[in-house]
């Protein structure tokens, strides 16, 4: 069983062809992070245009390595929803007229949900029910799955997104975008100097400056909150005398892994031995993937997380959330572009 998959809802052109929404045959991207760098973020009008430079590209080098005629797809797949309505329509126009000359459904699928089945990349089912954990620049969410295209959303961010907040993080430091990377990089910099090993980072929690991310929050309650700690950032970036900037990269860090935690324990202490999948471009982050590791060991619960090729946005993921409802039968509730940013 062939799919298809595009994906553009943000800065990522990405083309897949993906076998049984598992093996992944060919999966060309287009990054489009130098051009957004000189801007600090991405610009929606840039992007859109890159796509539509693209995807002709990317779609032709897959029918390069692989002979495909009409009737050899089963189905191609999309993203629809969320992401910047442009960019959304340039791939959607995209894989509409791959679906007419495949002769094959065209089957939309929600980013949040790809994201989910980015597991089923390195040949992990996906359970079901399951805790879903998001995280990425716009995202920031646990949801209880039932089954494919019937999702819970327990808690989101009441501002930023965690993705968000590393970005701008980078920016306030003065190191530069995509941020996420860099900061994780200075505060282990940092951990070295201090003699901290990957692992023993809370043993010094009494040292850190910031605040600890909404303290008083219920355990019966999910919730998400990054603007707070941004604007502590950048007062203490402003002090004077001027503070490490590689310690608080560190200490940053730590909150913001501490506040993902306490909300996924959260999740578990309502929803006991669920599975848990996390996904996401925020999960290349190596400490806070060790520390989720931590939790799920303590609660005896099964983790997922995609490999860090599928951790960002991708083409391949998108095929493989599709080919759950194909399999099954099920007709996409995702059919239409649009920008809404939660599950229907």
């Amino acid at each position: 069983m062939l799919a298809l998959g595009f994906e553009s809802s943000c800065d990522e052109t990405g083309v897949a062809l993906v076998e049984d929404g598992r093996r992944v045959l060919a999966a060309p991207l287009f990054s489009q992070i130098a051009l957004h760098r000189p801007y600090g973020g991405v610009v929606p009008e840039y992007a859109s245009r890159a796509h539509l430079e693209k995807f002709t590209l990317l779609t032709q080098e897959i029918l390069v390595q692989h002979s495909l005629r009409p009737g050899d797809i089963s189905f191609v797949a999309v993203t629809t929803r969320p992401g910047l309505v442009g960019a959304l329509l340039v791939g959607y126009q995209t894989a509409r007229a791959a679906a007419r000359f495949f002769r094959a459904p065209l089957i939309g699928v929600h980013h949040l949900e790809a994201h989910l089945a980015a597991v089923r990349l390195s040949n992990i089912e996906l359970p079901y029910p399951a805790l879903g954990l998001l995280l990425s620049g716009g995202n920031s969410a646990i949801y209880r799955l039932e089954q494919p295209g019937c999702v819970e959303k327990l808690g989101d961010t009441l501002d930023d997104a965690a993705g968000e907040a590393l970005d701008k993080a980078a920016q306030i430091l003065g190191m530069g975008y995509p941020g996420g990377p860099l900061v994780e990089e200075a505060a282990r910099a940092w951990a070295e100097t201090r003699g901290i090993t990957p692992g023993d980072e809370t043993q010094i929690e009494s040292e850190n400056i910031f605040p600890i991310i909404m303290h008083s929050l219920p355990r019966d309650k999910i919730s998400f909150s990054f603007s707070g700690i941004k604007t502590a950032l950048m007062r203490y970036r402003t002090s004077t005398p001027p503070a490490d900037i590689r310690s608080l990269a560190f200490f940053y860090q730590e909150r913001i892994v501490e506040h993902i935690t306490r909300n996924l324990r959260h999740a578990l202490d309502l929803f006991p031995q669920l599975p848990v999948v996390a996904a996401g471009g925020v999960l290349a982050n190596e400490r806070l993937r060790r520390e989720l590791t931590r939790l799920c060991v303590e609660k005896n619960v099964q983790l997922l997380i995609p490999e860090r090729a599928y951790c960002t946005d991708n083409a391949a993921m998108v095929a493989a959330a599709a080919h759950l409802y194909f399999a099954r039968g099920i007709t996409s509730q995702y059919a239409n572009v649009t920008s809404a940013n939660t599950f229907i």
